[in-house]
């Protein structure tokens, strides 16, 4: 099976201001510029973080913000917003930003192995990550190329400030991606001193140290190991994930006009999966040797030409690299056994594949009076792509009951590309409650030579001083990922993949402390990418076998999408008590070549996350959080053909036709912080899936057992179900210098 996917140049020469929404793209305009996190303290109405804790003061110079605690909104969509001091006591997150998303509405999961985020319906790949304004591809480690999802996150969340997630419509001042938007803001010096922490836990041990510089600037550096393999050798996935990571990050300001900021971003990993081949209960015959490592480089200066206007450039560079080498246990088929003992197993798949980035990016910003903002940029990417991908044997395809090998295809792309867009967008507000906002973006990809015009439209009104009304339009497009262009010939015809959102929503109750809303959208997708071979097959159908052989299909733009729901939610702060709760009803459908409408693999009609934080003066923290959703859907094997070839067939005509028992799942978390003057050892332990219940994952065909077995009666032997993580503890510590 699949992983999931999730002209010449044009010169920048005109930018064209448009009406289009967003006071999340005009930041505030101030003497003294407080680098890229003013704009996103502004919106979130929070200060800084020290240490993720309360207990440290702060001390703000020489900007002053002056905003109604209670403002009109003036973003299209929804934006969440995450402290870095909530994800770090939440329960079940690991201390990782984007589990702690998963608790957002519209938000699902793949699996409790991973950390993928998948909104609204749509496909990892379609989340757009930046951090501190500059483009990371790819955030996660043990990510495959195509993909955007991983194990664990490769930026600590300690090192950052807070998270901006937009779930829809948002508007145009951002990179095409079709699903949302994750907004990451490193730490900000609250103090012109020092300051350091060091972790151990599960996700491995680290830590950074912030460095005041002369000019009212500031240095970031720190870094993270995994530590898992120092204590097993096998985490349930036939192996243990390996990784590394690394960040710096530096914001100067030259003069009272001009703010400076660089990132570095480093990611390393690797995993040996190895299933046993004398365990009769083994769901795997594919060994795999992963390796790869992904860095992120950028600089972004601003400019103020004028209390009105300013601008922003921004360069950067994203360098991708992956080398995975699998063999088949089960290589010989007549002999289910005949390669156990053998010294070198047959390759049947092989990828050595590299991807760059390099982006040339310029917005500027103007106020007109007190009633209308305007903003307009462009972007030039140079797209590298060198990759070398054999599978010249093909595989027994689980997609076909056809005993012969096929699928066999080798590829070795190696050329480069240009992606180049433009937009403009403002908004303007009347009467001081009603704002109107539209904009568009014009986007080039060279590779098929593609055009897209995407518009953008929102508006937002204020019945009174808590309550409002919201809607945003907005189209967007993205290029399928190009391992999948240039895997067979036909798939470089493959056109930009289209998303149409429709959201709107009321502000039931707006404070500083608490916020209910209820908001419903549809997305509708179309030229989205199917299967030419298998009628019934969609790339959204497809699931993630990181650790299985991969199979490169053909494809064509045909197919359509749609995903449409309501959330309700909501979120209070007391004095020592943080609460958030939201459920969402939503279906997700997808046809292939046979214009069927299908569930999408994600398409989990009811959601229900609730969580809390209790903070008990300055020395206990608990929290839990607890997750209920519908069953998962799933496609079931056809055992007759299965059985009569010892190896898993899916039954295309029932395509996730099949649901599972529901998801639940409850942690909780508890946290003593201990105090040594200025310094804090904070100590913390808890359990995941504290009712240890089996969460249905899939079903696995059990390879062995089915050469033993009539599947047909025994079906209870050969196909088995496979949950996912059980009663876990988790425990760590932080200490803050």
């Amino acid at each position: 099976m699949a992983r999931h996917i999730c002209g010449p140049s044009v010169l920048l020469l005109s930018l064209v201001t448009l009406v289009a929404n967003g006071q999340d793209s005009v930041p505030l305009l101030v003497s003294n510029t407080d680098g890229p996190a003013l704009k996103h303290e502004a919106e979130s109405g929070r200060s800084p973080d020290v240490s993720g804790r309360p207990a440290v003061a702060m001390v703000r110079t020489d900007v002053q913000v002056q905003a109604d605690s209670n403002p009109i909104r003036e973003t299209p969509g929804t934006t969440y917003q995450a402290r870095s001091s909530d994800i770090l006591s939440s329960a079940g997150t690991y201390g990782d930003f984007s589990r702690y998303l998963q608790l957002f509405p519209g938000v699902v999961f793949n699996s409790d192995a991973s950390d993928d985020i998948l909104v609204r319906g749509g496909n990892p790949i379609e989340n757009l990550y930046l951090v501190d304004g500059i483009e990371v591809p790819n955030i996660n480690h043990m990510a495959t190329a195509g993909t955007t999802g991983g194990l664990v996150s490769m930026i600590d969340t300690a090192t950052i400030q807070g998270v901006d997630f937009r779930t829809g419509g948002y508007d145009a001042s951002y990179e095409e991606r079709l699903s949302s938007v994750v907004d990451i803001h490193t730490r900000e010096l609250a103090t012109m001193q020092r300051h350091s922490e060091a972790d151990a836990g599960f996700v491995g041990a680290g830590g950074f140290t912030e460095i005041p510089l002369s000019d009212g600037g500031a240095l970031l550096i720190a870094g993270h190991r995994s530590l898992l393999n120092l204590f097993t050798n096998n985490i349930g996935l036939n192996g243990v994930p390996i990784y590394t990571n690394g960040l710096v990050r530096a914001r100067l300001s030259p003069t009272s006009a001009d703010d400076v900021s660089t990132l570095s971003l480093l990611g390393m990993d690797s995993m040996n999966i190895m299933p046993n081949p004398k365990d009769d209960a083994e769901t795997g015959t594919i060994q795999t040797q992963y390796s790869g490592w992904r860095t992120t480089n950028g600089v972004r200066w601003r400019h103020v030409y004028s209390p009105d206007s300013f601008g922003v450039v921004t360069i950067s560079d994203s360098e991708q690299h992956q080398n995975i080498q699998q063999q088949d246990q089960l290589f010989d088929d007549e002999i289910p056994a005949g390669n156990f003992n053998a010294n070198t197993l047959t390759p049947v798949y092989s990828e050595l594949t590299q991807d760059g980035i390099t982006s040339l990016k310029y917005d500027h910003y103007l106020t007109l009076g007190s009633h209308l903002n305007v903003s307009a940029g462009g972007v030039s990417r140079l797209i590298r792509v060198d990759y070398a991908v054999s599978q010249p044997t093909g595989q027994q395809t689980p997609l076909s009951p056809d005993p012969i090998r096929s699928d066999a295809t080798s590829f070795y792309p190696h050329f480069s590309t240009n992606e180049n867009g433009v937009y403009g967008q403002g908004t303007l507000k009347v009467a001081g409650r009603w704002i109107i906002g539209s904009g568009g973006r014009l986007q080039t990809f060279s590779f098929g030579g593609h055009l897209t015009i995407t518009p953008r439209a929102s508006t937002s009104f204020q019945l009174s001083k808590h309550t409002g009304l919201h809607a945003s339009f907005g189209q967007y497009t993205q290029m399928p990922p190009f391992l999948y262009l240039t895997s067979f010939p036909q798939n470089r015809f493959l056109s930009p993949i289209r998303a149409r959102h429709i959201v709107a929503g009321v502000d039931l109750y707006t404070s500083e402390k608490t916020k209910f809303s209820i908001e419903g959208y549809q997305k509708n997708y179309r030229d989205y990418p199917v299967s030419t071979e298998y009628p019934s097959l969609s790339l959204a159908n497809m699931v993630d076998t990181f650790g299985q052989q991969f199979v490169w299909i053909p494809m064509s733009s045909v197919g359509e999408g749609v995903t449409r729901g309501i959330e309700l939610s909501a979120e209070k702060r007391f004095s020592k008590l943080f609460a958030q709760a939201n459920i969402a009803y939503s279906r997700s459908v997808f046809s292939g070549e046979d214009k069927v409408m299908r569930p999408g693999n994600f398409d989990l009609p009811v959601v229900f996350n609730c969580a809390g934080i209790y903070r008990s003066g300055s020395r206990y923290e608990a929290s839990f959080r607890y997750e209920f959703t519908s069953g998962r859907p799933y496609t079931p094997f056809q055992l007759a053909e299965s059985t009569a070839q010892h190896r898993p067939i899916y039954d295309l005509n029932e395509i996730n036709g099949l649901r599972a028992p529901y998801y639940s799942r409850l942690d909780f978390q508890t946290d003593r912080i201990f105090h040594f003057g200025i310094r804090q050892l904070i100590a913390y332990g808890g359990l995941e899936n504290a009712l240890d219940r089996h969460n249905f994952l899939t079903y696995a065909w059990m390879p062995r057992i089915g050469a033993v077995f009539n599947c047909v009666t025994r079906a209870d032997h050969c196909q088995q179900e496979q949950y996912q993580m059980g009663l876990f503890p988790n425990f760590g510590a932080r200490v803050v210098f």
